[in-house]
C-alpha cells in the first residue's frame, strides 16, 4: 500500500506549478548531489538556491523537479540503499517533510503555486 501512496504523491507533485524549499545550504547541496547522480527526467542546475536569511537557502522547484526530488529521497532513504546511515536519515526526513505538504493537496490543486516547505529540525536556542 505504501507504493500506492507514493505514486499518488508523485502524481500530485507533478501538478504543482511552483514550490519553494527552505533548508540549510548543506542539505540542498547534499540533495543536489544525490539527484545529479541519478539518470532522471530533470537536470538540477547549480545555483538554483537563493539566500533566505538566518543561514538558510530558498530553492524554487517546479512540480517535475519536486517529483524527481521525492523519488530520489524515497529510494535513497530505504534501509537497503547504498547510502550510509546519515544519508538515509536525511533522505527519509526530506521525503517525509515534502510528503506531508503534498498530502495536504489533492489532484485538483494542479496549476497552483503553494507556499514554502521548510525543512528544519531541532529547537531554536
Amino acid at each position: 500500500m505504501e507504493w500506492m501512496r507514493r505514486r499518488r504523491r508523485l502524481d500530485v507533485a507533478l501538478g504543482i506549478t511552483r514550490i519553494e524549499l527552505l533548508c540549510a545550504p548543506s542539505v540542498w547541496a547534499s540533495l543536489l548531489t544525490r539527484c545529479a547522480r541519478r539518470y532522471g527526467t530533470v537536470h538540477f542546475a547549480d545555483g538554483m538556491q537563493r539566500l533566505a536569511g538566518a543561514g538558510l537557502v530558498r530553492v524554487e522547484l517546479s512540480g517535475l523537479e519536486l517529483a524527481e526530488l521525492m523519488d530520489v529521497a524515497a529510494r535513497r532513504g530505504r534501509w537497503w540503499s547504498r547510502e550510509g546511515p546519515p544519508g538515509r536519515a536525511l533522505c527519509r526526513t526530506v521525503y517525509q517533510a515534502v510528503a506531508a505538504s503534498v498530502d495536504q493537496l489533492g489532484p485538483d490543486c494542479a496549476e497552483s503555486a503553494i507556499g514554502p516547505i521548510t525543512l528544519t529540525t531541532g529547537t531554536n536556542p
